[in-house]
């Protein structure tokens, strides 16, 4: 058997992460290989073997699987955004051609898809049972405050640079066991940092980035940067890539628990607090920004910033939902450590 060139692995790790950053900055324009290619600075032949070695996937094939599958997000988050639109926001030329890769990937139209799997409906349907048409969340922030109650604001986060390394899998595993290797990942990328002179807190800040909802991706796809925002760009290094994150609009549900009780306040966020808020999923990567080491913690606590992209909803007249910011902040938590600071609070 050969042995593996570690040093040409990284080479080629470095202009697949380019380039699945162009994909990421690009998604609604035709993308062919000729183009893409010429953004690698390689010919198509070789881009076609690298794409795929590191990959696991050709690029054709990668192309059509994330561009449905973000299609399948804004379907099941966002019900107030047209087919036809979605389609062209992520790439496809025409209707009729979404409409046939999506039947073929999902096995269902993408109407029906939305039927299915909207958390709108989905979430009206459940709390009709009980003539209820809020979520828990909802409830809370109208008196009455548990220990299982969401800490979410409304936050916006500035554009910054992002030192990563692409791996696979999720943040919260359900058990901490499970979290070990992205656990040693952001070990791996801090001790890069800090050998480059880089960890300056608080302007640079541990983050994760989720690009997949395992829900609609399933278990084989599952992307995540590990990284560290950063001032200023760097050149990438190796399997070191380094991108510009465009920062926008998002929820961000504070939590400070073990694994399997953190899950849970994500899924409340989604499934509760989601389909009520007036907001909607982009479909852009969800940021998890981490305020400490849970392997430090005697009992493996999670302490992070769990923020996902949304935009607010434009009902018939074009017509915002409404929001009250007044009645959505929690009382604070004294026993929280100190905080890395990447969000900010939105002004009105």
């Amino acid at each position: 058997m050969r042995p593996i060139n570690t040093n040409l692995r990284q080479e080629h790790t470095a202009v697949i992460n380019k380039l699945v950053e162009y994909i990421d900055d690009h998604m609604e324009k035709p993308l062919g290989l000729q183009d893409l290619s010429e953004q690698a600075l390689v010919s198509p032949y070789h881009l076609h073997r690298v794409f795929k070695s590191i990959t696991g996937e050709t690029i054709h094939a990668y192309l059509n699987r994330i561009r449905l599958e973000k299609a399948a997000s804004q379907l099941k988050y966002s019900e107030t955004v047209d087919i036809s639109r979605i389609s062209r926001q992520v790439g496809f030329a025409s209707a009729s051609v979404f409409a046939r890769a999506f039947r073929n990937h999902f096995g269902v139209s993408a109407s029906e898809y939305r039927k299915l799997h909207s958390i709108n409906s989905n979430s009206c349907a459940v709390n009709s049972k009980n003539s209820q048409l809020r979520s828990a969340w909802l409830a809370y922030n109208e008196g009455g405050a548990n220990d299982l109650e969401l800490d979410i604001r409304i936050k916006r986060m500035q554009p910054c640079y992002i030192a990563y390394t692409r791996t696979n899998g999720r943040v919260l595993e359900k058990t901490f066991e499970e979290n070990r290797n992205h656990l040693q990942t952001m070990g791996s990328i801090f001790d890069w940092a800090r050998q480059h002179s880089l960890w300056n807190p608080p302007s640079t800040s541990l983050v994760s980035m989720e690009y997949q909802d395992p829900r609609v991706s399933g278990t084989q796809y599952k992307r995540v940067d590990c990284g560290l925002t950063l001032p200023k760009p760097i050149e990438p290094i190796g399997e070191i890539g380094c991108r510009l994150f465009a920062g926008g609009q998002y929820a961000v549900l504070r939590i400070f628990d073990t694994t399997a009780h953190a899950r849970k306040q994500v899924k409340r966020l989604w499934e509760e607090w989601l389909p009520h808020s007036g907001f909607y999923y982009t479909s852009q990567p969800v940021i998890i920004l981490h305020q400490n080491n849970p392997s430090w913690e005697p009992s493996h606590r999670y302490f992070i910033d769990y923020a996902i992209p949304i935009n607010p909803k434009q009902y018939p007249g074009n017509h915002p939902s409404p929001y009250r910011e007044d009645i959505r902040k929690p009382p604070p938590r004294p026993d929280l450590p100190m905080l890395t600071q990447l969000f900010e609070e939105e002004r009105s």
